[in-house]
């Protein structure tokens, strides 16, 4: 898995983590399965998440792994009561702007880049672009 529960140690305390989830460890697992999946809705337009989320160890990204301990360390907290650690809400926010800002290509994290298929043999050869469209704002004239 991309994320273990013993490493969220740098963004929580583990008797904490432990006392909120009563010990179930299967209650981390889905709240980082869920997180990943919300990550993945973010990444999928322009990165291979299959690979991202498949690295282990020294592979991963730690960018995006801090992002994700803050999420998931966000959520185990909530469960307890609504009024969240501060820090936990910090971290969640700024997470969730991160993932906004690289779906809008204003931030190109080092991530491997998705591939498509263009010329239709099944195999994806070419890197999909970073390509935003949109329209100029039509500005009325005094004429």
């Amino acid at each position: 898995m991309f994320l273990e529960q013993n490493e969220l140690k740098t963004v929580g305390v583990d008797d904490i983590i432990n006392k909120i989830i009563n010990n179930d460890t299967t209650i981390v697992t889905d709240i980082i399965k869920e997180n990943i999946d919300l990550m993945s809705s973010y990444l999928f337009q322009y990165y291979d998440t299959e690979s991202i989320f498949n690295a282990t160890g020294n592979q991963r990204s730690l960018t995006l792994l801090k992002h994700l301990k803050g999420l998931v360390i966000h959520d185990i907290y909530i469960r307890r009561t609504k009024d969240v650690n501060e820090a936990a809400k910090v971290r969640a926010d700024e997470a969730l702007l991160w993932l906004e800002k690289v779906s809008s290509g204003k931030i190109k994290p080092q991530l491997p880049i998705r591939t498509e298929d263009t010329d239709g043999d099944g195999n994806p050869d070419k890197p999909t672009t970073f390509l935003k469209l949109g329209s100029r704002k039509n500005y009325p004239n005094g004429w």
